[in-house]
Order: C-alpha cells, then structure tokens, then sequence
C-alpha cells in the first residue's frame, strides 16, 4: 500500500491505495505468496481487512506483521518467526522490499535473497540510508515477472 496518500485520513478508514502495478503484477505471480509487514499496531486482522477492501483478499498464502513476530525487520526474529509460520526455508524466499534499511537490510542479513523495489513511487516514509546491497533491485514492480523469468520462475 501507499502509506503516502491521504495521510491525515486515521488508518481504519482510509482508503487503500496500491503501490503502482502491485495489483496487476500479483495476479501474474505464482502462488504460494506471502506477505511479511513491518506494522506497528496493525496485526494479521486488520492487514487482512485491508486486503479484503483493496480486491486482494484470497492473493497471500500467509500474512505475517511484525505484531506476531514479536520483532520488527530487520531484526533477525521477525525473519525466523516469519519462516517458521509460512513453512518455508530461506533458501526458498525471494524477499521483494521497498526498504533498503529493514527489507533488504534484514532480510540480506538473515540469508534471503532480496529484490528492492527502487523507484521513487515505491519509497518509504520510513526508509533511510544504509550499507544494504540488495541481490536485485528493479525500479518497478511491472518488472518483476521478467526478473522472476529470467531466474528460471516463469
């Protein structure tokens, strides 16, 4: 989502604005898919909720916040606890992030491979400069169907 547009609007009411292309691109992707949000009170529920308004209700597998991690990416304890509960190990996680400093930084850390997502219409308010080098980085989420060809998903 971007958390940019109408920030004043209080988060349960406001509507649910997609990253460009994030609706088109998902619908393109192979299932399973999983979603890891680095929220601060939102838990699984309310992502959820915001799922179900946004048309992308049934699109993840599992839906995993920060909440239940008990720890915020990049700490190593949201990756762990996120692995264990969607069943997969890391070697199998292409991790695709708009956060050089949490996304890409944490998952980097913990041995994820990673696709950052570059563009300027992609950036975070929470974002910040940091020594993170991401295994690919793509500018928009349009290109990553090719990436994911290119690497032998078609």
């Amino acid at each position: 989502m971007d958390e940019r547009r109408d920030i004043e609007i209080p988060l349960d009411v406001r509507p649910p604005h997609l990253m460009p292309g994030a609706a088109e691109v998902l619908s393109l992707l192979r299932p399973p898919l999983f979603l890891w949000a680095n929220t601060r009170v939102a838990g699984e529920t309310a992502v959820r909720h915001w799922l179900k308004r946004a048309g992308l209700a049934s699109t993840f597998q599992s839906v995993v916040t920060s909440i239940e991690a008990g720890a915020r990416k990049p700490a190593p304890e949201f990756f762990q606890y996120t692995l264990g509960r969607c069943g997969v190990n890391k070697e199998d996680v292409l991790f695709v992030g708009n956060q050089l400093n949490t996304d890409v930084a944490g998952a980097q850390t913990f041995g994820i491979a990673t696709v950052w997502l570059s563009g300027a219409s992609y950036r975070s308010l929470d974002d910040a400069p940091c020594d993170a080098t991401p295994t690919y980085a793509i500018e928009t989420l349009t290109e990553l169907p090719a990436l994911l060809h290119r690497l032998g998903d078609p």
